[in-house]
Protein backbone atom coordinates (compact mmCIF):
# COMPACT_ATOMS: atom_id res chain seq x y z
CA UNK A 1 0.00 0.00 0.00
CA UNK A 2 1.17 3.32 -0.91
CA UNK A 3 -0.36 5.49 1.93
CA UNK A 4 0.11 9.33 0.29
CA UNK A 5 -1.68 11.32 -1.96
CA UNK A 6 -0.37 11.07 -5.17
CA UNK A 7 -1.49 14.28 -7.51
CA UNK A 8 -0.83 13.69 -11.61
CA UNK A 9 2.24 15.43 -13.17
CA UNK A 10 2.82 16.99 -17.03
CA UNK A 11 5.68 16.88 -19.18
CA UNK A 12 5.42 18.22 -22.86
CA UNK A 13 7.16 16.68 -25.37
CA UNK A 14 8.93 18.92 -28.75
CA UNK A 15 7.95 16.55 -31.33
CA UNK A 16 5.89 13.06 -30.83
CA UNK A 17 5.21 10.66 -33.50
CA UNK A 18 1.42 10.25 -34.85
CA UNK A 19 -0.27 8.41 -37.84
CA UNK A 20 1.68 5.22 -37.19
CA UNK A 21 5.07 6.90 -37.33
CA UNK A 22 4.10 8.96 -40.90
CA UNK A 23 3.46 12.79 -38.75
CA UNK A 24 4.62 14.20 -36.10
CA UNK A 25 2.14 16.29 -33.66
CA UNK A 26 3.99 19.23 -31.66
CA UNK A 27 4.09 20.18 -27.71
CA UNK A 28 2.23 16.59 -26.89
CA UNK A 29 1.24 16.78 -23.40
CA UNK A 30 2.27 13.42 -21.50
CA UNK A 31 0.71 12.90 -17.83
CA UNK A 32 2.15 10.42 -15.12
CA UNK A 33 2.50 10.03 -11.61
CA UNK A 34 5.18 8.89 -9.61
CA UNK A 35 5.91 6.17 -6.34
CA UNK A 36 8.51 6.26 -4.22
CA UNK A 37 11.80 8.95 -4.38
CA UNK A 38 14.15 8.68 -7.76
CA UNK A 39 17.58 8.22 -5.51
CA UNK A 40 18.21 6.51 -2.75
CA UNK A 41 19.53 7.26 0.31
CA UNK A 42 22.93 7.24 -0.35
CA UNK A 43 22.27 9.48 -3.73
CA UNK A 44 21.84 6.65 -6.10
CA UNK A 45 19.69 6.99 -8.93
CA UNK A 46 17.01 3.93 -8.03
CA UNK A 47 16.24 1.36 -10.86
CA UNK A 48 12.82 2.40 -12.66
CA UNK A 49 9.05 0.20 -12.36
CA UNK A 50 7.44 1.63 -15.61
CA UNK A 51 3.54 0.97 -15.72
CA UNK A 52 1.65 1.33 -18.90
CA UNK A 53 -2.10 2.23 -18.48
CA UNK A 54 -4.74 -0.57 -19.83
CA UNK A 55 -7.99 0.12 -21.86
CA UNK A 56 -9.65 3.57 -21.11
CA UNK A 57 -7.30 3.66 -17.82
CA UNK A 58 -5.41 5.95 -15.70
CA UNK A 59 -1.86 6.84 -14.53
CA UNK A 60 -3.35 6.42 -10.79
CA UNK A 61 -1.91 2.95 -10.18
CA UNK A 62 -1.25 3.52 -6.36
CA UNK A 63 -1.74 5.96 -3.52
CA UNK A 64 -5.00 7.96 -3.03
CA UNK A 65 -6.98 11.35 -4.44
CA UNK A 66 -7.65 12.75 -1.19
CA UNK A 67 -8.47 11.68 2.69
CA UNK A 68 -12.61 12.06 3.58
CA UNK A 69 -13.58 11.50 7.24
CA UNK A 70 -10.17 9.48 7.67
CA UNK A 71 -10.42 7.74 4.70
CA UNK A 72 -8.66 7.11 1.89
CA UNK A 73 -10.72 8.45 -1.49
CA UNK A 74 -9.76 7.68 -5.12
CA UNK A 75 -7.33 4.60 -4.53
CA UNK A 76 -4.84 3.46 -7.01
CA UNK A 77 -6.06 0.05 -9.11
CA UNK A 78 -2.53 -1.31 -7.79
CA UNK A 79 -2.18 -0.20 -5.06
CA UNK A 80 -2.03 -3.11 -2.92
CA UNK A 81 0.69 -4.10 -4.95
CA UNK A 82 3.09 -0.75 -4.69
CA UNK A 83 4.54 0.77 -1.65
CA UNK A 84 6.89 0.50 1.05
CA UNK A 85 8.33 -2.82 1.67
CA UNK A 86 5.60 -4.40 -0.90
CA UNK A 87 6.33 -6.42 -4.55
CA UNK A 88 6.77 -3.43 -6.23
CA UNK A 89 8.85 -1.76 -3.61
CA UNK A 90 9.38 1.53 -3.69
CA UNK A 91 11.71 1.42 -0.87
CA UNK A 92 14.19 0.38 -3.69
CA UNK A 93 12.66 1.61 -6.80
CA UNK A 94 11.48 4.68 -8.52
CA UNK A 95 8.20 3.86 -9.69
CA UNK A 96 6.38 5.45 -12.62
CA UNK A 97 2.38 4.84 -14.19
CA UNK A 98 1.67 6.53 -17.35
CA UNK A 99 -1.56 8.08 -17.97
CA UNK A 100 -2.68 6.80 -21.63
CA UNK A 101 -2.12 9.08 -24.21
CA UNK A 102 -5.74 9.83 -25.73
CA UNK A 103 -7.54 10.51 -22.24
CA UNK A 104 -9.87 13.11 -20.91
CA UNK A 105 -7.67 16.17 -21.59
CA UNK A 106 -5.82 15.28 -25.16
CA UNK A 107 -8.32 14.47 -27.45
CA UNK A 108 -10.26 15.54 -30.39
CA UNK A 109 -11.59 18.32 -28.57
CA UNK A 110 -8.43 19.87 -27.59
CA UNK A 111 -7.97 23.14 -29.21
CA UNK A 112 -5.71 23.43 -32.08
CA UNK A 113 -3.86 26.61 -32.02
CA UNK A 114 -3.64 27.22 -35.60
CA UNK A 115 -7.48 26.88 -35.72
CA UNK A 116 -8.32 28.48 -32.04
CA UNK A 117 -10.92 25.60 -32.68
CA UNK A 118 -11.09 21.88 -31.42
CA UNK A 119 -9.00 19.54 -33.82
CA UNK A 120 -12.47 17.16 -33.91
CA UNK A 121 -11.85 14.81 -36.84
CA UNK A 122 -8.51 16.17 -37.89
CA UNK A 123 -7.10 14.79 -34.56
CA UNK A 124 -4.30 12.89 -35.91
CA UNK A 125 -4.51 8.75 -34.85
CA UNK A 126 -1.83 7.01 -32.02
CA UNK A 127 -0.55 4.08 -33.43
CA UNK A 128 0.56 1.57 -29.96
CA UNK A 129 3.96 1.73 -31.87
CA UNK A 130 3.92 5.57 -31.87
CA UNK A 131 2.87 5.36 -28.06
CA UNK A 132 5.45 3.33 -27.38
CA UNK A 133 7.65 5.50 -28.62
CA UNK A 134 6.47 8.58 -26.61
CA UNK A 135 6.28 6.81 -23.22
CA UNK A 136 9.89 5.91 -23.94
CA UNK A 137 9.99 9.85 -25.26
CA UNK A 138 8.76 11.11 -22.05
CA UNK A 139 10.92 8.73 -19.66
CA UNK A 140 13.94 9.88 -21.43
CA UNK A 141 12.82 13.25 -20.60
CA UNK A 142 12.79 11.94 -16.70
CA UNK A 143 16.51 11.09 -17.09
CA UNK A 144 15.07 7.25 -17.39
CA UNK A 145 18.23 5.72 -19.96
CA UNK A 146 16.96 2.34 -18.57
CA UNK A 147 13.16 0.45 -17.55
CA UNK A 148 14.60 -2.47 -14.47
CA UNK A 149 10.37 -3.59 -14.84
CA UNK A 150 8.32 -3.15 -17.80
CA UNK A 151 4.43 -3.88 -16.73
CA UNK A 152 1.12 -3.50 -18.44
CA UNK A 153 -2.23 -5.16 -17.80
CA UNK A 154 -4.63 -5.69 -20.91
CA UNK A 155 -3.91 -2.94 -23.26
CA UNK A 156 -1.10 -2.05 -21.00
CA UNK A 157 0.28 -5.57 -22.15
CA UNK A 158 0.32 -4.56 -25.98
CA UNK A 159 1.99 -1.18 -25.45
CA UNK A 160 4.74 -3.16 -23.47
CA UNK A 161 5.35 -5.29 -26.19
CA UNK A 162 5.16 -2.89 -28.97
CA UNK A 163 7.82 -1.09 -26.03
CA UNK A 164 10.47 -4.19 -26.21
CA UNK A 165 9.68 -5.00 -29.78
CA UNK A 166 11.00 -1.09 -30.85
CA UNK A 167 14.09 -1.35 -28.29
CA UNK A 168 14.67 -4.42 -26.84
CA UNK A 169 17.69 -3.52 -24.92
CA UNK A 170 15.90 -0.56 -23.04
CA UNK A 171 13.98 -2.99 -20.72
CA UNK A 172 15.06 -6.28 -18.66
CA UNK A 173 11.97 -7.27 -17.38
CA UNK A 174 8.41 -7.67 -18.04
CA UNK A 175 5.69 -8.37 -16.08
CA UNK A 176 1.80 -8.40 -18.52
CA UNK A 177 -1.28 -9.42 -16.78
CA UNK A 178 -4.32 -10.41 -18.38
CA UNK A 179 -2.19 -9.65 -21.16
CA UNK A 180 -2.50 -9.93 -25.24
CA UNK A 181 0.45 -11.66 -27.50
CA UNK A 182 2.49 -10.79 -30.41
CA UNK A 183 -0.80 -10.91 -32.53
CA UNK A 184 -4.16 -10.10 -31.69
CA UNK A 185 -6.85 -12.85 -31.83
CA UNK A 186 -9.24 -12.72 -34.58
CA UNK A 187 -11.83 -12.65 -31.99
CA UNK A 188 -10.56 -9.04 -30.30
CA UNK A 189 -9.51 -7.48 -33.60
CA UNK A 190 -13.17 -8.35 -34.76
CA UNK A 191 -14.85 -6.72 -31.83
CA UNK A 192 -12.23 -4.06 -32.02
CA UNK A 193 -13.14 -3.40 -35.24
CA UNK A 194 -16.90 -3.36 -34.76
CA UNK A 195 -16.91 -1.48 -31.77
CA UNK A 196 -15.21 1.23 -34.23
CA UNK A 197 -17.67 1.10 -36.95
CA UNK A 198 -20.82 1.34 -34.42
CA UNK A 199 -18.81 4.71 -32.92
CA UNK A 200 -18.23 5.90 -36.32
CA UNK A 201 -22.00 5.53 -37.81
CA UNK A 202 -23.29 7.15 -34.86
CA UNK A 203 -25.53 9.84 -36.48
CA UNK A 204 -24.74 12.38 -33.90
CA UNK A 205 -20.58 12.23 -33.79
CA UNK A 206 -20.50 14.33 -37.08
CA UNK A 207 -16.87 12.85 -38.40
CA UNK A 208 -15.46 13.93 -34.51
CA UNK A 209 -16.84 17.08 -34.89
CA UNK A 210 -19.55 17.34 -31.59
CA UNK A 211 -17.34 19.02 -29.15
CA UNK A 212 -19.72 22.57 -29.56
CA UNK A 213 -22.52 20.77 -29.32
CA UNK A 214 -24.81 21.02 -26.08
CA UNK A 215 -24.26 18.02 -24.27
CA UNK A 216 -27.50 16.19 -24.89
CA UNK A 217 -26.75 16.42 -28.10
CA UNK A 218 -23.59 15.03 -27.92
CA UNK A 219 -23.35 11.66 -29.40
CA UNK A 220 -24.76 8.95 -26.59
CA UNK A 221 -26.34 5.51 -28.08
CA UNK A 222 -23.02 4.22 -30.00
CA UNK A 223 -21.46 5.29 -26.58
CA UNK A 224 -23.67 2.92 -24.29
CA UNK A 225 -24.00 0.07 -27.02
CA UNK A 226 -20.10 -0.20 -26.81
CA UNK A 227 -19.37 0.67 -23.35
CA UNK A 228 -22.17 -2.06 -22.97
CA UNK A 229 -20.70 -5.08 -24.97
CA UNK A 230 -17.41 -3.97 -23.73
CA UNK A 231 -17.63 -4.43 -20.12
CA UNK A 232 -19.24 -7.28 -20.24
CA UNK A 233 -16.39 -9.01 -21.92
CA UNK A 234 -14.70 -7.63 -19.08
CA UNK A 235 -16.40 -8.49 -16.08
CA UNK A 236 -17.62 -12.13 -16.42
CA UNK A 237 -15.89 -15.27 -17.73
CA UNK A 238 -15.65 -15.84 -21.60
CA UNK A 239 -19.10 -17.93 -22.95
CA UNK A 240 -18.39 -19.66 -26.41
CA UNK A 241 -21.83 -19.62 -27.30
CA UNK A 242 -22.01 -15.19 -27.55
CA UNK A 243 -21.53 -14.07 -31.06
CA UNK A 244 -18.61 -12.08 -31.69
CA UNK A 245 -18.92 -11.07 -35.06
CA UNK A 246 -21.94 -9.58 -36.54
CA UNK A 247 -21.22 -11.38 -39.93
CA UNK A 248 -22.48 -14.70 -37.99
CA UNK A 249 -25.68 -13.43 -36.97
CA UNK A 250 -27.48 -13.87 -40.18
CA UNK A 251 -25.54 -17.36 -40.57
CA UNK A 252 -27.56 -17.92 -36.61
CA UNK A 253 -30.64 -17.17 -37.67
CA UNK A 254 -30.39 -19.72 -40.43
CA UNK A 255 -29.31 -22.29 -38.04
CA UNK A 256 -31.44 -21.93 -35.70
CA UNK A 257 -34.30 -21.93 -38.13
CA UNK A 258 -33.40 -25.60 -39.24
CA UNK A 259 -32.91 -26.65 -36.30
CA UNK A 260 -29.09 -27.02 -36.54
CA UNK A 261 -28.41 -24.63 -33.58
CA UNK A 262 -30.34 -24.33 -30.42
CA UNK A 263 -31.93 -20.88 -29.81
CA UNK A 264 -29.78 -20.54 -26.26
CA UNK A 265 -26.60 -20.95 -28.44
CA UNK A 266 -26.79 -18.18 -30.74
CA UNK A 267 -26.61 -14.89 -28.36
CA UNK A 268 -26.15 -11.66 -29.72
CA UNK A 269 -25.11 -9.56 -26.27
CA UNK A 270 -28.68 -7.90 -26.40
CA UNK A 271 -30.36 -11.15 -25.81
CA UNK A 272 -27.67 -11.97 -22.81
CA UNK A 273 -28.41 -8.87 -21.14
CA UNK A 274 -31.95 -9.46 -21.94
CA UNK A 275 -31.85 -12.10 -19.62
CA UNK A 276 -29.77 -10.63 -16.73
CA UNK A 277 -30.75 -10.68 -13.10
CA UNK A 278 -30.72 -7.65 -11.99
CA UNK A 279 -30.96 -9.00 -8.45
CA UNK A 280 -27.41 -10.55 -8.78
CA UNK A 281 -24.91 -8.70 -7.32
CA UNK A 282 -22.67 -9.63 -9.69
CA UNK A 283 -25.56 -8.15 -12.46
CA UNK A 284 -25.77 -4.88 -10.49
CA UNK A 285 -22.43 -4.29 -10.42
CA UNK A 286 -21.90 -4.63 -14.09
CA UNK A 287 -24.84 -2.04 -14.71
CA UNK A 288 -23.09 0.68 -12.10
CA UNK A 289 -19.85 -0.01 -13.73
CA UNK A 290 -21.09 0.66 -17.36
CA UNK A 291 -23.31 3.88 -16.00
CA UNK A 292 -20.30 5.28 -14.91
CA UNK A 293 -18.12 4.20 -17.62
CA UNK A 294 -20.87 6.08 -19.98
CA UNK A 295 -20.87 9.29 -17.84
CA UNK A 296 -16.75 9.96 -17.57
CA UNK A 297 -16.52 8.87 -21.10
CA UNK A 298 -15.96 10.84 -24.02
CA UNK A 299 -16.84 9.43 -27.40
CA UNK A 300 -14.12 10.51 -29.63
CA UNK A 301 -11.88 8.84 -26.89
CA UNK A 302 -13.05 5.83 -27.08
CA UNK A 303 -13.36 5.91 -30.45
CA UNK A 304 -9.27 7.08 -30.88
CA UNK A 305 -7.91 4.44 -28.27
CA UNK A 306 -10.15 1.68 -30.10
CA UNK A 307 -8.02 2.68 -33.72
CA UNK A 308 -4.88 2.83 -31.35
CA UNK A 309 -5.34 -1.36 -30.53
CA UNK A 310 -6.54 -2.35 -34.11
CA UNK A 311 -2.57 -0.70 -35.02
CA UNK A 312 -1.33 -3.86 -32.78
CA UNK A 313 1.98 -5.04 -34.59
CA UNK A 314 4.74 -5.37 -32.66
CA UNK A 315 6.04 -8.26 -34.48
CA UNK A 316 6.66 -5.83 -37.41
CA UNK A 317 9.52 -3.94 -35.52
CA UNK A 318 10.75 -6.91 -33.35
CA UNK A 319 11.69 -8.56 -36.43
CA UNK A 320 13.66 -5.79 -37.59
CA UNK A 321 15.74 -5.75 -33.83
CA UNK A 322 18.97 -6.85 -33.78
CA UNK A 323 18.41 -9.38 -31.11
CA UNK A 324 16.01 -11.27 -33.64
CA UNK A 325 18.47 -10.58 -36.44
CA UNK A 326 21.47 -12.33 -34.17
CA UNK A 327 19.46 -14.89 -33.01
CA UNK A 328 18.34 -16.17 -36.33
CA UNK A 329 21.91 -15.91 -37.97
CA UNK A 330 22.86 -18.06 -34.80
CA UNK A 331 19.99 -20.47 -35.51
CA UNK A 332 21.57 -20.58 -39.13
CA UNK A 333 25.03 -21.21 -37.05
CA UNK A 334 26.26 -18.00 -38.96
CA UNK A 335 27.65 -16.47 -35.99
CA UNK A 336 29.87 -16.99 -33.09
CA UNK A 337 27.09 -19.02 -30.82
CA UNK A 338 29.44 -16.89 -27.72
CA UNK A 339 27.59 -13.72 -28.99
CA UNK A 340 24.41 -13.03 -27.26
CA UNK A 341 22.20 -9.32 -27.94
CA UNK A 342 21.17 -8.06 -24.80
CA UNK A 343 17.38 -7.66 -24.50
CA UNK A 344 14.51 -8.55 -22.08
CA UNK A 345 15.99 -11.58 -19.96
CA UNK A 346 12.46 -12.45 -17.66
CA UNK A 347 9.02 -12.34 -18.89
CA UNK A 348 6.17 -12.86 -16.44
CA UNK A 349 2.62 -13.60 -17.75
CA UNK A 350 -0.64 -13.53 -15.50
CA UNK A 351 -3.35 -15.13 -17.86
CA UNK A 352 -6.76 -16.74 -17.36
CA UNK A 353 -8.78 -19.27 -19.20
CA UNK A 354 -11.98 -16.85 -18.51
CA UNK A 355 -10.87 -14.05 -20.08
CA UNK A 356 -13.15 -13.17 -23.21
CA UNK A 357 -10.94 -9.81 -23.96
CA UNK A 358 -8.00 -11.22 -24.83
CA UNK A 359 -7.49 -15.22 -25.49
CA UNK A 360 -5.71 -16.97 -23.84
CA UNK A 361 -4.92 -18.97 -26.87
CA UNK A 362 -2.32 -16.01 -27.93
CA UNK A 363 -0.34 -15.75 -24.53
CA UNK A 364 0.25 -19.56 -25.18
CA UNK A 365 1.61 -18.50 -29.07
CA UNK A 366 4.08 -16.05 -27.57
CA UNK A 367 6.34 -18.63 -25.40
CA UNK A 368 8.14 -19.62 -28.06
CA UNK A 369 9.11 -16.51 -29.96
CA UNK A 370 10.28 -15.35 -26.35
CA UNK A 371 12.23 -18.07 -25.67
CA UNK A 372 14.08 -17.63 -28.86
CA UNK A 373 14.80 -14.47 -28.63
CA UNK A 374 16.54 -15.62 -24.78
CA UNK A 375 14.19 -14.90 -22.66
CA UNK A 376 12.59 -16.88 -20.01
CA UNK A 377 9.00 -16.97 -19.69
CA UNK A 378 6.69 -17.86 -17.61
CA UNK A 379 3.15 -17.95 -17.19
CA UNK A 380 0.55 -18.00 -14.08
CA UNK A 381 -2.69 -19.49 -15.27
CA UNK A 382 -5.42 -18.05 -13.01
CA UNK A 383 -8.76 -20.36 -12.38
CA UNK A 384 -11.92 -19.67 -14.47
CA UNK A 385 -13.21 -17.71 -11.58
CA UNK A 386 -10.81 -14.66 -12.62
CA UNK A 387 -12.24 -12.82 -15.35
CA UNK A 388 -10.46 -10.06 -17.43
CA UNK A 389 -11.52 -7.46 -14.97
CA UNK A 390 -9.46 -9.35 -12.21
CA UNK A 391 -6.34 -8.10 -13.61
CA UNK A 392 -7.49 -4.30 -14.06
CA UNK A 393 -7.78 -4.25 -10.16
CA UNK A 394 -6.00 -6.12 -7.82
CA UNK A 395 -7.45 -4.90 -4.94
CA UNK A 396 -10.23 -7.50 -5.26
CA UNK A 397 -9.79 -9.98 -2.14
CA UNK A 398 -9.64 -12.69 -4.73
CA UNK A 399 -7.25 -12.08 -7.17
CA UNK A 400 -4.87 -10.47 -4.63
CA UNK A 401 -3.42 -12.45 -2.89
CA UNK A 402 -2.34 -15.12 -5.92
CA UNK A 403 -1.22 -12.25 -8.38
CA UNK A 404 1.02 -10.59 -5.44
CA UNK A 405 2.65 -14.04 -4.14
CA UNK A 406 3.35 -14.59 -7.98
CA UNK A 407 4.77 -10.90 -8.87
CA UNK A 408 6.90 -11.13 -5.54
CA UNK A 409 8.43 -14.69 -6.23
CA UNK A 410 9.52 -12.84 -9.73
CA UNK A 411 10.93 -9.58 -8.83
CA UNK A 412 12.57 -11.12 -5.99
CA UNK A 413 16.26 -10.21 -6.03
CA UNK A 414 18.52 -13.17 -6.59
CA UNK A 415 20.33 -14.59 -3.36
CA UNK A 416 23.97 -12.96 -2.46
CA UNK A 417 26.28 -15.37 -2.76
Amino acid sequence: MYNQIVKPQTLVLDSAPCNDGSGTFPKLPVSWEEYGSAKTKDGHDKPIVAILPFFLGSAHAAGHKAVKDNKRVGIGYWDALIGPGEVINTDTHRVISFEPVINDSFHPGAINPATKRPYGGTFPNFSLADVSQIQRLALKQLGVAHVDVLMGASMGSLQAWHFMAHDTSFVSRMVLIVPGGLQLSQKTRTLARQWVETLEHDPDWHGGDYSALPKDKQPKKALLQVLTDFWYRVQFPVDHSLLYDLDDMGWADIAVAHHALDANDARSIDTVLAALDDKQPKVKAYKQTVKTLCERTDHNVLLWQLRSVLTYMPTVALMKSDVFTRRTLKADDMVDIGYEASGVSDILMIATKADDLLDIESVDDVIGMAAFLGARISVLRLPPTFTHAAGLNTASPDSILVVKKRIGEFLKPPAKL
